[in-house]
């Protein structure tokens, strides 16, 4: 009988112990894992920008249209006269530096296939607005981008299911207030004519910190405009007045309950602001347009006028833009002027440093470095010269290097196109030895031998990839274009310290006489190609 009573205790200890271990067991999950409702929590959110998930933008429904991969990139043209036309092309959501040329477009196109989320600015002001299951406001919290952590989470109850709306106008100064924002059902915001992002969703919160990771996504389009003279051109961009897209909306407005934005029934136009136009600009872009609309696919853009190499264009239209909001785009304008040959003459000077004693009485021997040219020994810092006669060319001229080292000039009909005389050198290397500094750098501030790029005595280019391009328009305006690479895309170049370039005198109706000087530095090359150019018709 004891050893009964002994087995009945033993079993009871045990059941004990295992109710001991459940309840130990359910404790842990419901505090692990559970969330306990009425139980407060925190919820920190982690912003960002990005653009609508779905495809938004692609260009008009002109026959010309030709379609890209994924219709990131819509390209067509515009002819614009005869002998000029414009190439235009439509990017989505791609960053306005990375598009130079078609092979850019090309790239800008698998970029853009990509989602890629940006952050807003510090100081941005941004509002969070809560709605519990029933769709009721349970309160606003502002916030200012960056400044977070000293405004602290959002507390709320664990086990509840939560609306979360976040919106901004990225503006520092301006957050606009909600109409109706007692019920998710009827809040709205109303009439903005500004940069509206929104983002809106639903959680269940569990016990401890929640971190909502909310991506605002622009309500409007947002476009940004660039003119670009081809590398055939020459001249500059010299004018440009009452830019516009229409038709848009003044404003618009956004309802919470099903994220569908509304707009007035009137029509407006959009103005395109550009920066000032310096002299010798060949590309420009315009501070980013809002365009509010609807979707659609026949909005316009409208140039008043632009005035290109000292020629002016009036009201040219690029019709069937598609608009449908939430997307950033890039209008790239490229303009070409037909052209052809009407002359051509070609110059290979290539000598190799040479060094030589000549005796005098006065100084015995002395050895000098310099060149060989034609059996005459010429001196470092001596100047050698070769002359073309270009035919009328009503398109003035064009001279194509492919290899320098290190210096030019060049005189047209009498006048040169830097300084004052075959002396003054437009410098691509420094070399004190010689006293000679480079004075000429690529338009964005990169030079060469500086910022990655060889020097240009290292470098080659063809006759179709030229290393250097001298351009002179017919009303004598120089241009100079130039390469960072073996055979790379020509850019912009400069003279340094804010110097410009001469203008010079090209007859359009006569002869011109063109004299290439260089100044002796050691190894002396200049290979090229000069051509008179006139206009054509263009291909149809």
């Amino acid at each position: 009988m004891e050893f009964t009573l002994l087995n009945k205790m033993a079993r009871l200890k045990s059941m004990f112990f295992i109710a001991i271990l459940l309840l130990s067991f359910q404790s842990c999950k419901k505090s692990g894992s559970d969330p306990v409702s009425g139980e407060l929590t925190t919820v920190k959110v982690k912003l960002s920008v990005g653009s609508p998930e779905e495809e938004r933008i692609a260009y008009g429904s002109n026959k010309s249209t030709k379609r890209a991969p994924e219709s990131n990139v819509q390209l067509s043209n515009v002819q614009i006269s005869d002998n000029m036309n414009m190439e235009v092309m439509v990017i989505r959501d791609v960053e306005p530096s990375t598009i130079r040329g078609a092979s850019s477009a090309d790239n800008a196109a698998k970029a853009a296939t990509q989602t890629v989320n940006s952050t807003l600015t510090p100081g941005v002001k941004y509002r969070i607005m809560v709605y519990n299951n029933a769709g009721a406001h349970q309160g606003n919290f502002d916030y200012i981008y960056g400044s977070e952590p000293t405004t602290g989470g959002i507390q709320l109850n664990a086990g509840e299911t939560y609306t979360f709306v976040v919106y901004s106008v990225n503006s520092s100064t301006d957050l606009p207030n909600v109409s109706n924002q007692g019920s998710l059902s009827t809040a709205s915001l109303n009439n903005i004519s500004s940069d509206l992002m929104f983002f809106k969703k639903s959680v269940k919160l569990t016990h401890g910190d929640n971190n909502l990771n909310a991506v605002l996504v622009h309500q409007f389009s947002q476009i940004t405009t660039t003119i670009e003279m081809d590398d055939s051109m020459t001249g500059s961009i010299e004018a440009i007045s009452n830019a516009r897209f229409s038709p848009t909306k003044a404003s618009g407005s956004l309802k919470f309950s099903d994220e569908s934005l509304s707009f007035p029934n009137q029509n407006s136009q959009t103005n395109v602001t550009f920066p000032a136009i310096t002299p010798g600009m060949r590309s420009i872009s315009s501070n980013p347009t809002f365009l509010i609309s609807k979707s659609v696919t026949d909005a316009i853009f409208t140039f008043g006028s632009i005035t290109l190499d000292a020629e002016t264009q009036n009201g040219i239209q690029v019709k069937n833009v598609k608009i449908t909001p939430g997307h950033k785009y890039n209008l790239v304008l490229r303009f070409r002027a037909c052209t052809q040959n009407v002359t051509s003459d070609a110059l290979n000077w290539r000598y190799a440093e040479e060094t030589w004693k000549t005796w005098d009485f006065w100084n015995g021997w002395t050895t000098y470095i310099g060149i060989i040219k034609d059996g005459q020994k010429i001196k470092n810092n001596e100047i050698i010269t070769n002359s073309f006669s270009a035919p009328r060319a009503d398109y003035g001229f064009q001279f194509d290097i492919t290899e320098l080292d290190n210096a030019l000039n060049m005189r047209v009909n009498g006048q040169y196109i830097f300084g004052n005389s075959y002396a003054d050198q437009i410098q691509f290397q420094t070399n004190n030895n010689l006293g000679t500094v480079r004075n000429i750098e690529f338009e964005d501030g990169t030079e060469y031998a500086k910022n990655g790029i060889d020097e240009a005595y290292n470098l080659k280019g063809t006759l179709a990839k030229p290393l250097i391009r001298i351009m002179i328009s017919r009303t004598g305006e120089v241009t100079m274009l130039g390469s960072k690479t073996n055979e790379g895309p020509l850019i912009p170049l400069r003279l340094k310290a804010g110097k410009q370039f001469n203008k010079v005198n090209w007859s359009s109706t006569g002869s011109n006489t063109v004299v290439v000087s260089q100044k002796v530095d050691g190894r002396t090359i200049v290979v090229g190609r000069g051509y008179g150019r006139k206009r054509t018709d263009c291909p149809k």
